[in-house]
């Protein structure tokens, strides 16, 4: 029950502000994921997600309601719309299947370069930005079950970022309610609203 209400209030809190101070922003969000969503989601990865990232995607399955997906070999490439970027650092909400594309090709990447620490098969993509190897990752792997936050950048290893996705969820709705930058949950940003959507600075 504590990671439900730990990720659900602060993202009511998130949805919230966007529906009434960045309705473009607001519009990116897609309706929330179904169970076959979340099944497709549990059998691509080969666990069972953590409760704190089903509850948030059965809230909303991503920012990606505006995005588009180019066909390239062996799949597909998202095309985030500028209205997708919702997060401090731009980062789009990855939606179910968006996760399954970044975790493989992830994976992938990390088997042709013969480096395990690239990617874990225990991490799961959760905030991306449009271009590069950028966002968070939630860790399904601790034995504690805890899930924290790490950030991933294509120069370096992931680092710890969150104790948990609640925390994280918390700093952006503090951040955006009370238009404050400065904490390293959200990269000392500060929320700003133009042409309708929310632009960090």
């Amino acid at each position: 029950m504590a990671d439900t209400d730990d990720v659900a209030s602060p993202w009511s809190r998130i949805v919230r502000w966007l529906e009434s101070h960045a309705p473009a922003s607001a519009q990116a969000l897609n309706p929330p994921a179904t169970a076959a969503d979340i099944q497709q989601l549990n059998d691509s990865l080969g666990f069972r997600i953590p409760q704190a990232l089903e509850v948030w995607l059965r809230l909303n399955n991503g920012s990606t309601a505006k995005d588009s997906r180019t066909p390239i070999p062996g799949g597909f490439r998202l095309v985030p719309h500028p209205d997708s970027g919702i997060f401090p650092g731009g980062e789009v909400f990855l939606d179910c299947q968006s996760i399954i594309d970044h975790h493989r090709q992830f994976l992938r990447i990390a088997d042709d370069i013969g480096d395990e620490d690239y990617w874990k098969s225990s991490w799961i993509p959760i905030l991306a930005e449009a271009d590069g190897h950028y966002g968070l990752l939630l860790d399904a792997g601790q034995a504690d079950g805890s899930g924290p936050v790490s950030a991933y950048r294509e120069t370096d290893y992931a680092k710890r970022h969150a104790s948990s996705l609640g925390q994280l969820l918390d700093a952006v709705a503090d951040a955006l309610e009370h238009r404050q930058g400065g904490s390293v949950l959200t990269h000392g940003r500060q929320a700003d609203v133009q042409d309708g959507r929310v632009v960090w600075g």
